[in-house]
């Protein structure tokens, strides 16, 4: 079985050694470590020389080409460097949990998981921490204990996926690769695909120590408004949903049901919006009944506050 941990790095000298130590000293040893630096500007290239000179099993792929290409880009860049069974997505300034690769391939490899080789994402519950690796939340997807992994129409409502808790397998990672657009973050378009394609698997356990501090590019606070930060991610999704339905022909006509109606949200008038809304109940998959009740009120009046 071949394991791939993908990771970009970009002007990440302060946390990265910490990360790839946490990496190094996994429980499961039997991986490659895929290094992207995506033009960073201060010591990130010579950590990462440093790193490859000591472990056989860490690869800096552009080191004689660093150059800035976006996020999104530069992970599809490490997918695609070769094939593995299984991928998993690292950023460059949290802390692995010792046991996060060995649990994760276990559930792969479990009797309800192992049968079916269509395309599958699973993603752990995260411990936040602060600069300094103290625990803000022992929990951020499962604090109550009643999250699920989202079925393809809510998962369009919430997306649950952070990168940094993923594991994906070698099917997804060619459909993926085969989407020739770059639309907002990766984790969020591997979701939307695997929902879309085949399954979502949420792991009910904190496997990274998420590390949040003042240059984070994407964290667990969002910056602006409530209804902005909504809207905002609204708007992606939709992207999201039409460049699936554009791209892949493969699609089964029940997910092309449900992207399609997804979309009429946007552009069909208040009668279609309430029968697409009454018809699909989208449940948001991190929240409890009110957030859930508010989307589907949000989606029918498309209320915006300034």
């Amino acid at each position: 079985m071949k394991v791939n941990i993908l990771l970009s790095t970009y002007n990440g000298e302060k946390y990265l050694s910490k990360q790839i130590d946490s990496i190094i000293n996994q429980t499961f040893s039997n991986w490659n470590l895929l290094i992207r630096d995506d033009g960073s500007k201060d010591k990130t290239p010579q950590i990462i020389k440093e790193y490859c000179s000591k472990d056989e099993r860490i690869h800096f792929i552009n080191e004689s080409n660093i150059s800035n290409v976006g996020v999104h880009r530069s992970f599809k860049e490490l997918a695609a460097f070769e094939e593995a069974d299984y991928y998993f997505l690292s950023d460059q300034d949290d802390v692995w949990k010792k046991k996060k690769i060995e649990k994760m391939l276990q559930v792969a490899h479990g009797k309800s998981n192992s049968r079916w080789s269509g395309p599958k994402l699973y993603y752990s519950d995260l411990t936040i921490v602060n600069s300094k690796l103290e625990v803000i939340s022992e929990r951020i997807k499962n604090p109550e204990g009643n999250h699920k992994a989202p079925i393809l129409k809510d998962f369009l409502a919430n997306n649950v996926v952070t990168g940094c808790s993923a594991m994906f397998n070698l099917t997804l990672r060619n459909l993926w690769l085969a989407d020739s657009e770059i639309i907002a973050l990766h984790d969020s378009m591997l979701g939307i695909l695997a929902a879309a394609f085949g399954q979502l698997i949420f792991i009910d356990e904190p496997l990274i120590y998420y590390r949040q501090h003042e240059a984070n590019v994407v964290g667990a606070k969002t910056k602006g408004s409530a209804f902005q930060v909504f809207w905002n991610y609204h708007a992606a999704m939709q992207k999201r949903a039409e460049n699936v339905l554009k791209e892949f022909s493969t699609l089964s006509p029940e997910s092309r049901k449900i992207l399609v109606a997804f979309r009429k949200l946007e552009t069909g008038n208040i009668f279609s919006r309430l029968a697409i809304v009454v018809k699909y109940r989208y449940r948001y998959a991190m929240g409890d009944w009110k957030y859930t009740l508010a989307y589907n009120l949000l989606m029918l009046t498309k209320f915006r506050k300034n």
